[in-house]
């Protein structure tokens, strides 16, 4: 088995990312994945099952905006490093994420104190009790494809509020053994093909 097949992701080029206020500190193999939700939608979207791509797009810029340029934040870029809509729609959310995974790393980002060396994901939520089966199978695919370039257990997937003093993911937290379970599945169906010790050396000294 050739390992799992990267899922289609919206890059920080595509849709429109600002440059990090200073350059990514690569981090080393993560071992777990945080689980958040972002706790709101785009002002936009009124009907967030027919949430287009464009809004999405529009969505990520939202969020980096906010982690940026909000007083009580001030982060470099966006804190997560990938964002997962209700569409299904996955993108980008730190510069150097996606190519860091490629090459079984990850960059340090403003997801989850003590956590920030590991992949952090938000799924947009408001109040909503579970996600709809497009936004699940999206995460459970992104989950699982970063496990298998890094080498992370399936069962290593935890929620926000595990580490830190939050109620994130809020009614979320449930639907993580769903995610689990599905990348579990896709693991055994696809494989693994971890990246190789070179590839993030590689990677670590590009960047």
């Amino acid at each position: 088995m050739a390992g799992v097949r990267k899922p289609k992701i919206v890059t920080t080029r595509k849709w429109g990312a600002k440059k990090a206020k200073s350059n990514a500190v690569v981090a080393g193999r993560p071992d777990k994945i945080i689980f958040h939700h972002t706790a709101g939608h785009h002002p936009e979207v009124e009907n967030p099952a027919n949430e287009s791509l464009d809004e999405a797009m529009r969505y990520a810029r939202q969020i980096q905006d906010d982690h940026m340029f909000n007083p009580q934040k001030l982060f470099n870029d966006s804190g997560h490093n990938f964002l997962v809509c209700k569409n299904g729609v996955i993108l980008v959310g730190r510069h150097l994420s996606l190519s860091a995974v490629k090459a079984g790393r990850m960059v340090v980002s403003a997801h989850c104190p003590t956590q920030n060396d590991q992949p952090g994901i938000e799924h947009e939520h408001f109040d909503e009790p579970r996600m709809p089966a497009k936004q699940l199978e999206a995460s459970a695919r992104l989950h699982a494809w970063i496990m298998s370039r890094c080498g992370i257990e399936a069962d290593q997937i935890f929620p926000h509020k595990e580490f830190v003093a939050t109620g994130c993911p809020a009614q979320l937290e449930e639907d993580i053994k769903r995610v689990r379970r599905r990348a579990k599945e896709i693991l055994e169906a696809e494989g693994r093909d971890p990246a190789t010790d070179a590839q993030g050396e590689a990677f670590a000294a590009r960047h």
